[in-house]
């Protein structure tokens, strides 16, 4: 459960330091990129893509009781954070609670920017409900896969079992957990700045 989580997000977050560490090793260097082409690989494979995944965009979404919701996304390519394509969303139509109904608004929106590059898949936070939400919202044929937090597992359309994401293959797991981490970080930190601003309003 939450420990587990807790585990894998500092495991992740050392990993990341040494890589920091490691990057002016040409030999390191090299095996952190095979292991995300590797990764890649794996992903397009496991969703039946005709090629790699060049741009992942993942989405988040975040609110505190319903109120201030926010919602984010978040761009990789080539299995990298490419941060000045990161967007943020404050959710205009939805009051209370509804995170499905709130994916569906950003999705939405997001595709009315024919300018950004489209991507060749979605990595959505969430389970069954959201899945269905977003393959709804996105009218283009882009293939979308929904990581449920609390129960670590994958959801992948037109499969009724869920993967359980310690079954993955260790880049492609560490390949989607980064991706939904970031996405989830992305909104937390867009949240907490825009309900501090409208504290401060009152």
């Amino acid at each position: 459960g939450k420990r587990k989580y807790e585990e894998a997000r500092i495991m992740r977050d050392q990993l990341a330091s040494l890589e920091r560490i490691f990057e002016h090793s040409p030999y390191l260097k090299k095996e952190v990129s095979e292991e995300r082409s590797r990764a890649l690989e794996l992903l397009k494979n496991l969703i039946g893509l005709t090629h790699d995944p060049h741009r992942i965009e993942g989405y988040d979404i975040s609110h505190h009781q319903g109120s201030s919701s926010v919602g984010s996304m978040v761009v990789f390519e080539n299995g990298m954070p490419r941060k000045n394509a990161y967007r943020k969303f404050i959710i205009r139509s939805i009051l209370g609670i509804n995170d499905p109904a709130m994916l569906a608004e950003v999705l939405t929106r997001r595709f009315t920017h024919p300018e950004w590059e489209t991507p060749d898949l979605l990595v959505i936070d969430g389970g069954k409900a959201q899945l269905g939400a977003a393959r709804a919202s996105v009218t283009k044929n882009i293939p979308v896969v929904a990581l449920a937090k609390r129960e670590e597992e994958l959801y992948l359309v037109g499969k009724k079992e869920p993967i359980r994401l310690r079954t993955l293959p260790p880049p492609l797991l560490y390949l989607l957990t980064s991706i939904r981490d970031e996405a989830h970080r992305f909104a937390i930190s867009f949240h907490r700045k825009r309900h501090g601003r409208l504290v401060l309003k009152r």
